[in-house]
């Protein structure tokens, strides 16, 4: 039993009613694979000549076929054999060739499901694969699809701004965000003072002057370059950072002072196995009911075992106290506990000094942290997904290509697709 024209028009999405095919589909070798072929002719009359404009003086003059590679269904690549009607006009001799918007350069159906498998993370490899073409042709159309947009436009800027660098091919890259949409502004392929710099000058200065804030983390590089670049931007630093800080040097006063125990001591293995519980709110401990733990092999409250274990280093217990209030402050919102905090500290002679020195020195951009909802923490996220990107193309070493798909799956796609919510 013969397939009719419209199940083959629903099965390969044609919309076009000009297209009509004339026999069944067969299996035909074609660049050394077999194939499924369907033939189809395209018998449109145009309205006037593209050269010349006028309709008047227009004959046929036979046919042209074209093979199009079609969506595939089955382990078989599939083609579309189309014979399209051509014509030419008496009156200025060019000839020309019915169109079809199902058939027209840079829209065939395989160049939309290859951009639609492009948008989620696949590779060129897979992708090629599994719609029959090579994958140059797949990063062709990606780059295609790229020269559609502008984004190294230079003349505005979000009001709230956010920093960050993440490796890319072989060094550092730079790259910005929007605070308020959570997208991203641009990628440059370095990270150094003169590139951004320069890069940022390209904006005028009027527009440089309605930036707001601008978030990042403690990088002096980035801080010390914001007001020359943003006369009126409040630095905020991201509160992650800060916590991130005030942890490490915490988890690093705790090695210390397990180097001075017996690794059979109970302590010892308590401050080894759960080494996550000092990392708490100490309000948010268990005070009063006793719990088994495997570490120290009996009952007892989590409070109790962490007094016992900073009982062992007098710094140890000014450091865990003094981390308690900064993450207290970060928490609560609270800048005047946050600044006073930092205020009060006296030097203990361990990693925390090192830490709480950096964050007096930016103790303004430290405070406003506290003072304002905006952190660079999206772009960390954003950061995630280009590792993501990167890992499963088994790393990238054109620059521009990774850019692109970058800018393919997190900027361009997800524009769209707000747009056609809304």
């Amino acid at each position: 039993m013969s397939l009719t024209g419209k199940s083959i028009r629903m099965v390969l999405e044609i919309k076009d009613p000009n297209i009509i095919f004339t026999q069944d589909a067969v299996i035909e070798e074609i660049r050394g694979a077999k194939a499924l072929v369907f033939y189809a002719e395209l018998k449109l009359q145009p309205e006037h000549c593209p050269a010349c404009g006028f309709a008047s003086k227009l004959v046929r003059y036979g046919f042209e076929r074209t093979c199009v590679l079609m969506p595939s269904y089955s382990y078989r690549p599939t083609y579309m054999k189309l014979s399209r009607q051509r014509f030419r006009c008496e009156l200025c001799r060019s000839v020309f060739q019915s169109e079809t918007d199902y058939v027209r350069p840079r829209s065939t159906p395989v160049r939309q499901m290859v951009l639609f498998e492009a948008f989620s993370n696949c590779s060129l490899t897979d992708i090629a694969r599994r719609f029959h073409v090579a994958d140059k042709t797949v990063q062709r159309i990606i780059d295609e699809e790229a020269a559609k947009y502008n984004y190294h436009q230079k003349l505005w800027l979000p009001k709230h701004l956010a920093f960050d660098e993440f490796k890319a091919t072989n060094k550092m890259s730079f790259i910005w965000g929007d605070g308020d949409r959570h997208q991203i502004g641009a990628i440059l392929p370095s990270r150094t003072a003169y590139a951004i710099t320069k890069y940022f000058e390209g904006f005028p200065l009027s527009v440089r002057q309605q930036v707001q804030t601008v978030s990042l983390d403690l990088n002096a590089g980035y801080i010390n370059l914001v007001p020359r670049l943003f006369p009126n931007a409040k630095i905020v630093v991201d509160r992650f950072h800060i916590v991130q800080m005030v942890s490490t040097a915490l988890n690093m006063v705790r090695i210390q002072v397990m180097k001075g125990l017996s690794k059979r001591s109970k302590e010892y293995r308590f401050m080894k196995r759960e080494w996550k519980i000092f990392l708490k709110d100490f309000n948010e401990l268990e005070a009063i009911k006793p719990t088994y733990h495997t570490s120290v092999g009996y009952y007892e409250t989590t409070v109790n075992l962490v007094a016992k274990c900073l009982d062992l280093s007098p710094e140890f217990r000014a450091a865990y106290e003094v981390y308690q209030e900064i993450i207290g402050a970060v928490r609560k919102r609270d800048a005047s506990a946050l600044a006073a905090a930092l205020e009060s500290y006296r030097s203990l002679g361990n990693r925390m000094d090192q830490s709480i020195k950096t964050l007096k020195k930016y103790k303004r951009q430290v405070i406003n942290a506290l003072r304002y909802e905006y952190s660079n923490g999206f772009l960390e996220g954003i950061n995630g997904i280009i590792k993501k990107i990167k890992n499963t193309a088994y790393g990238y070493t054109n620059w521009n290509n990774f850019i692109n798909r970058i800018f393919l799956e997190r900027v361009w796609f997800r524009a769209k697709s707000s747009k056609a919510a809304a």
